[in-house]
């Protein structure tokens, strides 16, 4: 009886130490994802007291309420990187990168309604923080009605109402160059700038007022240098080998050759999602052909997901 009822002991109720054990010998990512379906303690003890505050590709940026930390989870793996504090008078709020670069991580250290808040960047491979001062004279507008994107060690700055973009050297805390805004502007929509092998992508998702309210519309710019200095936004309709992913949360691009079943210069948004704001009505993926405009829609197996993820073992 005694060996009839330890057979029949449920699995979620193991130990975290048996746990951990069990992942460690996981090789593929379709077994680590069969193991999170059964197993409910993992889930638990990797959710409970810790509040989802945005995505980094290949993990997870959490805020633990109860210790008041900041740290980077991989979902996959008994794997998180803590965040140590810059200030601990005012409150963090993550701005970067959406992109894989784990090496650099870019907040913001304000309290709400803060004009100035200061920008910092935490390099995991030192375990040390800097700080980027920003100008106003550079700026010449208040920093929270700007959009902020970290790429490869250059920080882009968006002015939302003009859709100027100027760009700073991080590494020398030096300006670098100003970019106009496209032709024919628009102010209300979403924006990202994201890096495609080399390439910087502009991209700008809204709503047609002419076409259905919950359908998206994209356009895409990529940055231009020509011979003599200038730099300004083309706007493409090919991407080449790659496909853009778009949530709540930001974007990031994906070689379509990497990954089985990515469609090539395609964007792949979650709907029912209107300007950052999520809709009573279920989810679905969709996928659209940037050069053709063609859509193909695919169901979504969770009802408010909160945005991509890409595993990593």
């Amino acid at each position: 009886m005694e060996a009839k009822e330890s057979l029949e002991r449920d699995w979620s109720s193991l130990l975290p130490e048996l746990l951990n054990l069990i992942v460690r010998n996981l090789t593929e990512i379709s077994d680590f994802v069969r193991f999170r379906t059964v197993c409910l303690a993992i889930h638990a003890a990797k959710s409970l007291g810790k509040w989802l505050i945005g995505l980094s590709i290949n993990y997870i940026k959490i805020f633990d309420i109860t210790r008041q930390v900041l740290s980077l989870l991989n979902l996959l793996k008994d794997h998180e990187i803590p965040i140590p504090a810059y200030d601990c008078d005012k409150y963090p709020y993550w701005k970067g990168p959406w992109q894989n670069q784990m090496g650099v991580q870019m907040l913001c250290y304000g309290p709400a309604g803060c004009r100035n808040p200061k920008l910092v960047f935490y390099h995991l491979d030192q375990n040390n923080w800097s700080e980027l001062i920003i100008g106003s004279d550079y700026v010449n507008c208040d920093i929270t009605n700007c959009n902020l994107f970290y790429l490869d060690g250059m920080l882009f700055i968006v002015l939302r109402d003009t859709g100027v973009t100027k760009v700073m050297d991080v590494s020398t805390n030096t300006p670098a160059y100003i970019i106009p805004p496209v032709e024919g502007y628009l102010t209300k929509g979403t924006e990202y700038i994201m890096a495609a092998s080399g390439d910087i992508l502009r991209v700008f998702q809204y709503c047609d007022p002419s076409a259905d309210l919950r359908q998206y519309c994209f356009i895409i710019h990529r940055l231009h240098i020509n011979e003599s200095g200038s730099v300004f936004w083309v706007e493409v309709d090919n991407i080449g080998n790659h496909a853009l992913f778009i949530d709540m949360n930001g974007g990031f691009v994906l070689r379509a050759c990497d990954f089985a079943g990515i469609k090539r210069n395609c964007i792949y948004y979650l709907t029912k999602m209107r300007m950052g704001i999520w809709e009573a009505a279920s989810c679905s993926v969709e996928r659209i052909d940037i050069e053709t405009g063609a859509r193909e829609q695919f169901p979504c197996p969770l009802e408010k997901p909160q945005g991509w993820f890409v595993p990593v073992l």
